[in-house]
């Protein structure tokens, strides 16, 4: 999320809404040190503007990590207690789907399409690669592993946390700082608005900066130390005085090597200053972001501006010469005259306002730069509830409990912030109600028991980094949302050709452990929207009926009041938002097949894609462990679970049963890829381009070498070429890695098999496919190229110029014949997805 054009305005006005705060490295006490909140998300993308690593070859993961690794121990050093926050499930409600695609096709689609329409030479340049970066597609991975490893290795005393919110990340960090008694760190001007009682304020992570003290005198601040441990810099002169004393060093939150005198200087925008500035209520800074326009209210359909019910509010709102912070203070006026108006007319009746709808209606209504009457009734409550949505999106619940500070965190042992009863996370892992009910009650009550042991591991698994929150998106609003990088865009996505086949298996296993929700055809979601519409006019009833004696308690604690405790009489945080509850139902008594939808890429654009969840019984007894069918996969013991995965990636051999568990995932990725290149080749009836997809074995052993290749040893400035094959190897690869790791993580196996994503260099794997960097002969374990090769050689085709003899059996172009008519387990079938396998299963 965030306000548009927020940033520039804070910018503007820095004078009067900012306070600094500097942290000096050296020894503190455990009691001083200043709990920091830092957003994960906007971390993983700072790092990679300012370190400069290079993105188009697929990652620097070890360079990506030393950085990351250089910038928490500093902030440790500086005496910070690190709280590292990421989104959770679903980060992206319903009414923000069209931001996001839009977001992901300007950004990333759009981006590969320049790529691959620019000259080799052009593309190669370093400004064009700058404008156009995309976040290699592993960072995540990656920087959730350093800050485990920072964790195993370092005695760092519970000062470095991860968390993995519940659901959107922004509103979870603050809750966090609130009950912690600190700041936040991100780039999202959001943190500003949001707001929770000991919430400290906003540190945006561009006005961070490291600067080292002179050893030859003692800074003019030093003797302005609170009782957190750190200075409070609040007078031009004593800044001006500090930077005498201190020479900058760095870049940006990124500190300098080999320098300990250091220290880290931030400035704070905390929601009661800018208020103070706006000179509204903190409470109403909602409901100002969503007037101003968020992700919540920006136009739902750009190629359709004059449909009323879709239009850019910015329109409606503002004139176009208006600059953003020339609309933020238009909207700060009109809520403050509102507000001045109310309370110097107590007696006359239109001008009171009894409600937060009095207020938003008001407000609405104040700032359409064309008269109200142009526009028909249904058309502005369709306005109002949109502002009404996007306010709500910043309600954070309060604490009723009694303990401060980390010791009142993890109250239940599956969620740091809330008890069981208010966890958003636990809501969206119930059990289906549209279960067949046995007869038997001993029946239903250990059915109960099953899913309860699977949400309860689920939930483990997920708290402590095991298990990618993508995942549960499938359980809530019942869509899956790719992780997309550079690729050709005139070919088929990886994420469908590589990617879709693994996560069918995934919906199964979720299916048959949990229960999907069901898709709503569109009918029944106009009946759902109906009655959500009927529920929010009861909610705003509850409200309105808060305190009779003050008319304007409303105004006063306006969120505070919509964000009521889980145990209260209203429902608000322990129920699906309206527009979550009309997207996927669970408690449907549809007998339509269970489907999920896919959001991916489709030419140049974002679409979603149906795909229909397949039986978990019939891909099991396909995979030749029909006996696992008995109970839920998950409590199957750790070798059937392992044979299933293996079986599943057409795998099961004994050289990749024999590896170890930092070795195996790097190999099932590359026979995963080989097998699906190979058997749309297969069936594609000898198309060319389909031919040339397919892997050569030196294109296997470049990128089992980059594993295995010591990168200190490499030169930091080796560029090697760019060619498009090779940037298609790696898209198919990291495909491959994530939808793999998603199934072990799914079946509970992350201890079998190690993630190696922080081994993986592009510029290696690039330099040793285009031959500018030696490929050692030796290099790749002799175990680990068996395991690459058994059963699955015949997959592989011969470079572009060479020949090869055609042997019995083989096809003269070096396709093989008679292996793509087997069906055996553990080995590769020429197949295009998953029911093309059971298809072939009941033939």
């Amino acid at each position: 999320m965030g306000i548009h054009g927020l940033t520039t305005y804070l910018r503007e006005n820095r004078s009067t809404v900012v306070q600094y705060l500097r942290f000096t490295s050296g020894d503190h006490a455990a009691t001083s040190q200043t709990p920091l909140v830092i957003d994960g998300w906007s971390f993983i993308y700072e790092i990679f503007a300012l370190s400069n690593l290079p993105w188009v070859y697929g990652g620097e993961y070890d360079e990506f990590s030393k950085v990351v690794r250089s910038v928490v121990r500093s902030w440790l050093d500086v005496g910070l207690h690190l709280y590292f926050v990421f989104d959770g499930v679903c980060p992206y409600p319903e009414p923000k789907f069209p931001t996001v695609t839009s977001r992901v096709t300007k950004n990333t689609i759009q981006g590969s399409l320049l790529f691959f329409r620019t000259s080799s030479v052009s593309r190669s340049k370093p400004r064009f690669l700058s404008e156009i970066g995309i976040i290699p597609p592993r960072a995540y991975a990656a920087c959730v592993e350093s800050l485990q490893r920072i964790i195993r290795e370092e005695n760092l005393g519970f000062r470095l946390e991860i968390h993995y919110a519940d659901e959107e990340g922004d509103p979870y960090a603050v809750e966090l700082a609130a009950r912690l008694g600190g700041y936040v760190v991100g780039k999202d001007s959001d943190f500003v608005i949001l707001n929770a009682e000991g919430y400290k304020g906003y540190i945006p992570m561009d006005e961070m900066v490291w600067t080292s003290l002179s050893s030859e005198t003692t800074p003019s601040h030093a003797a302005n130390d609170d009782d957190d441990g750190f200075q409070t810099v609040v007078k031009p002169k004593t800044k001006k005085k500090a930077a005498q004393d201190s020479v900058t060093l760095g870049n940006g939150m990124i500190p300098p090597p080999d320098v300990t005198d250091l220290q880290l200087t931030v400035a704070v925008y905390s929601p009661s200053a800018v208020a103070s500035h706006l000179q509204i209520p903190p409470s109403l800074l909602p409901l100002l972001g969503a007037l101003v326009g968020n992700d919540f209210t920006a136009d739902r359909d750009q190629s359709s501006a004059t449909t009323s019910q879709e239009r850019n509010l910015h329109w409606l709102f503002f004139e176009r010469q208006l600059t953003p912070s020339q609309r933020i203070l238009r909207v700060a006026n009109t809520i403050r005259d509102i507000l001045t108006t109310a309370l110097s007319s107590k007696g006359k009746q239109k001008q009171q306002v009894h409600s937060v709808m009095q207020l938003i209606e008001r407000a609405v209504n104040a700032l359409l730069i064309r008269s109200p009457d142009s526009m028909t009734s249904g058309e502005r409550e369709k306005v109002i509830d949109r502002i009404v949505e996007a306010t709500l999106q910043y309600a954070i619940p309060r604490y009723e409990g009694s303990v401060a500070g980390a010791d009142g965190l993890w109250s239940s042992p599956l969620c740091a912030l809330h008890e069981v009863e208010g966890c958003a996370l636990l809501h969206y892992l119930i059990p289906p109600t549209d279960l067949d009910i046995p007869e038997n009650a001993s029946q239903e009550q250990e059915q109960k028991d099953i899913r309860d042991e699977i949400c309860r591991l689920y939930v483990n698994a997920y708290r402590t980094g095991k298990f990618d929150p993508r995942l549960l998106d499938i359980m809530k609003s019942g869509t899956f949302w790719y992780r997309h990088f550079l690729e050709n865009p005139d070919m088929e996505t990886v994420s469908k050709s590589i990617g879709r086949p693994i996560l069918e298996l995934c919906y199964s296993i979720l299916e048959d452990g949990l229960g999907l929700p069901q898709l709503l055809d569109e009918e029944e979601d106009a009946n759902e929207a109906d009655n959500a519409e009927d529920d929010e006019d009861e909610l705003i009833d509850v409200v309105e009926e808060s305190d009779n004696e003050d008319p304007l308690a409303p105004l006063r604690g306006v969120l505070h009041e919509l964000a009521t405790p889980a145990d209260s009489d209203d429902e608000m945080t322990t129920e699906p938002s309206p527009s979550d509850s009309t997207r996927a139902k669970r408690a449907s008594k549809s007998t339509r097949p269970k489907t999920i939808e896919e959001h991916l890429r489709r030419g140049t654009r974002l679409a979603a894609e149906e795909v229909l969840v397949p039986s978990l019984s019939e891909v099991l007894t396909h995979f030749d462990v029909a006996h696992l069918s008995a109970a839920p996969l998950l409590l199957a013991s750790e070798e059937d679970r392992l044979t299933f995965i293996l079986r599943a990636l057409q795998s099961d051999v004994s050289s990749v049963r024999a590896l170890e568990s930092k070795d195996i995932l790097i190999v099932l990725a590359l026979r995963w890829v080989v097998a699906r290149m190979y058997a749309r080749a297969e069936a594609s009836n000898g198309n060319k381009d389909r031919l040339k997809e397919r892997w050569t074995k030196q294109e296997a052993r470049a990128f089992l070498g980059s594993f295995f290749t010591d990168q200190s040893s490499i030169d930091p400035a080796f560029t090697p070429p760019i060619e498009d094959r090779h940037i298609q190897l790696v898209a198919q690869t990291s495909a491959a890695f994530e939808a793999i790791e998603r199934l072990v993580q799914l079946l509970l196996l992350t201890d079998r098999f190690e993630t190696p994503v922080l081994r993986f260099s592009g510029k290696v794997f690039h330099g040793y496919l285009t031959g500018t960097l030696p490929l050692p002969p030796s290099i790749i374990p002799d175990m680990v190229w068996d395991a690459a090769m058994e059963d699955i050689e015949h997959a592989y085709i011969e470079p572009l110029g060479k020949k090869k003899k055609a042997s019995r059996g083989e096809q003269p172009n070096g396709v093989a014949g008679t292996p793509a008519t087997k069906k055996q387990k553990g080995k590769i079938a020429t197949v295009g997805g998953l029911y093309s396998i059971l298809g072939d299963a009941e033939a």
